[in-house]
C-alpha cells in the first residue's frame, strides 16, 4: 500500500475511533466502555508500538534523512524546539498560579498520523521534501516529548510514560529496525493508534463544570502556538544562517503546511493522561479541548493544502 493512501486510511480511522470512544461514553453502554479504558495495560500496549516506530524513524532520519546533515538538521530541530516552547509558553501563562498549570504539555506535539492524512487528502501535489520536512519535525517533537517525559513524569512510575520510554529506546537500537517498519508502520496506522484514541478519548459531555482556562489553554496553544512556533523557529534558524531548507521547500510551501502542526492527538492525549489522569473533569475537558482543536486544525489545514495556487521558491 502506498504511504499516501496508508497515511489517510490511518487518519480517518483515528478520528473515527476518537468519535466512537466519546459516543459510547455518553451512552447506556458507558459503564462498560470505561471499565475497558481503565486498563492501562492495554493503552501500554498501543503506546509501546507507537513510540517504537517513532524511534525507528528517528534513526532512520539520523542516518539517511533529514537529520543526517548537520545544516539542514538544524532546521527541523529548532522548528520542533520552538512548536513546542510557544504552546508551552501560551498554555502557562493562561493557567499561571493554578493547580491546572499541569497540563503545560499537552498541546506540545503533532500528531504524525493526522498531519501526513491532511496531506494525503488534500496535499499530494506538494514537493516530496515538503512531506518529508513536515514528518521530520513531528518525529522530533515526539522525540523530544519522550524526553520531557522522562524529565517530568518518569519519577511518578506511571506506565505509560515508562513505556514511552522504552519503545523509544529499544526503537533506535533494534537491530532490522528498518525492515520490521515495513510491517510496523500499518500496524500502527491501523490498529495501535485508532485502539489508543478509542481507549482514551472517551470524555463525558456536561459531566461536570468546565475550566475556561484549560480549555482555553489547549485550544490557543494548539491552534496559534504550535504553528507560531514552528514557522517562527523555522524564520529564525534560516534568516540566522545557521540552517537551510531543502531546494524544493519554500516559505510558500511552509505557510501553507504550518497549520498542520496544530494537530495534536495521540500524544497530547497522553499527556493528558499523564497530567489529568487522577482527577476525570479536567481529563475531560483537556481530551474534549483536544478534539475540538484537532478537529478545528484538520479543516483549516485541508482548506488551506486546498488552494493550488503557483508556488514560487522563495
Amino acid at each position: 500500500m502506498k504511504s499516501e493512501r496508508r497515511d489517510l486510511i490511518g487518519g480517518v480511522l483515528l478520528f473515527s475511533a476518537a468519535i466512537l470512544a466519546m459516543i459510547l461514553a455518553n451512552s447506556q453502554f458507558s459503564g462498560g466502555y470505561f471499565a475497558i479504558a481503565q486498563i492501562e495495560q492495554l493503552k501500554g500496549v498501543a503506546i509501546f508500538f507507537f513510540f517504537l516506530s517513532i524511534g525507528i524513524e528517528l534513526r532512520h532520519e539520523i542516518r539517511h534523512g533529514f537529520l543526517s546533515k548537520p545544516k539542514q538538521a538544524v532546521v527541523p530541530v529548532f522548528a520542533a524546539i520552538g512548536g513546542m516552547l510557544v504552546p508551552i509558553a501560551i498554555y502557562s501563562l493562561i493557567n499561571a498560579g493554578s493547580s491546572a498549570s499541569a497540563g503545560w504539555g499537552v498541546a506540545m506535539s503533532t500528531d504524525i498520523a493526522f498531519a501526513l492524512g491532511a496531506i494525503a487528502i488534500a496535499g499530494r501535489w506538494l514537493p516530496r521534501q515538503v512531506r518529508l520536512f513536515v514528518m521530520t519535525v513531528a518525529v522530533v517533537d515526539d522525540s523530544l516529548t519522550i524526553l520531557m517525559i522522562a524529565l517530568f513524569f518518569a519519577s511518578s512510575f506511571h506506565l505509560l510514560s515508562l513505556v514511552s520510554l522504552a519503545g523509544v529506546a529499544v526503537g533506535l537500537f533494534l537491530p532490522g529496525g528498518d525492515k520490521l517498519q515495513k510491517t510496523l508502520q500499518p500496524a500502527v496506522a491501523f490498529v495501535a493508534l485508532p485502539f489508543f484514541a478509542f481507549l482514551s478519548a472517551g470524555v463525558r459531555i456536561g459531566s461536570g463544570e468546565i475550566e475556561i482556562s484549560i480549555m482555553a489553554g489547549i485550544l490557543i496553544a494548539m491552534i496559534v502556538g504550535k504553528p507560531l512556533g514552528v514557522l517562527g523557529a523555522t524564520w529564525l534558524v534560516t534568516k540566522s544562517k545557521l540552517g537551510k531548507l531543502p531546494e524544493q521547500v519554500s516559505w510558500s510551501h511552509l505557510a501553507r503546511v504550518g497549520l498542520l502542526f496544530g494537530m495534536c492527538f495521540t500524544v497530547a492525549m497522553l499527556m493528558s493522561d499523564l497530567a489529568f489522569g487522577g482527577q476525570p473533569v479536567r481529563h475531560s475537558i483537556a481530551n474534549l479541548s483536544v478534539l475540538i482543536g484537532t478537529a478545528v486544525m484538520a479543516t483549516l489545514s485541508i482548506a488551506a493544502l486546498s488552494i493550488k495556487k503557483p508556488v514560487k521558491n522563495d
